[in-house]
């Protein structure tokens, strides 16, 4: 791409930070591309337009640890009633191997969403934007039990189904 003038880079931030442009339209009428305007203005610290129009900039921002408490809380107890459902499936006989297999898959995968979700916080790691949702991070201790019973319950189902299946 052919290097700007400080004159061009000049009338492309006004556009940038003062117009309405769209970033497309903004590259179209100086013969770039849109992620070369967009490039251009956060390698020279211009205003970004998310901030001019007041929308949310799109960078991920930092989950707080009462929203993880929260989200941790809930996962357990869809694993739970999962679990409650794999064991009376189990112990009526309505559950065939392909059942459980592809139960054991669901509960595995939501536990590695729990694990995603990172730690849940301790009492002393509770910033103060967490006040919010105080019970939620008052549960710490809930959750962790919650998550202990979800790998017991579930190492115990693949117990009894490999007790089921018999050697190999």
């Amino acid at each position: 791409m052919a290097a700007l003038s400080d004159a061009t880079i000049a009338l492309i931030k006004i556009d940038y930070e003062e117009s309405s442009l769209t970033v497309v339209a903004i590259g179209e009428k100086y013969g770039i591309s849109a992620p070369y305007v967009s490039r251009i203005a956060r390698e020279r610290g211009w205003l970004l337009r998310t901030q001019r129009l007041g929308r949310r900039p799109r960078t991920k921002s930092p989950m707080s640890n009462a929203g993880r408490a929260l989200i941790s809380h809930r996962l357990c107890g869809v694993i739970n009633r999962k679990l409650d459902q794999m064991e009376k499936d189990m112990e009526s006989g309505a559950l065939s191997s392909a059942d459980l297999e592809r139960d054991a898959k669901t509960i595995a995968s939501m536990i590695g969403g729990m694990q995603k979700v990172g730690p849940v916080p301790t009492e002393d790691k509770v910033s103060k934007f967490d006040a919010v949702r105080p019970a939620a991070v008052a549960d710490t201790d809930e959750v962790e039990r919650l998550q202990r019973e979800i790998v017991e319950r579930f190492e115990q189902i693949e117990r009894r189904r490999a007790a089921e299946a018999g050697p190999r």
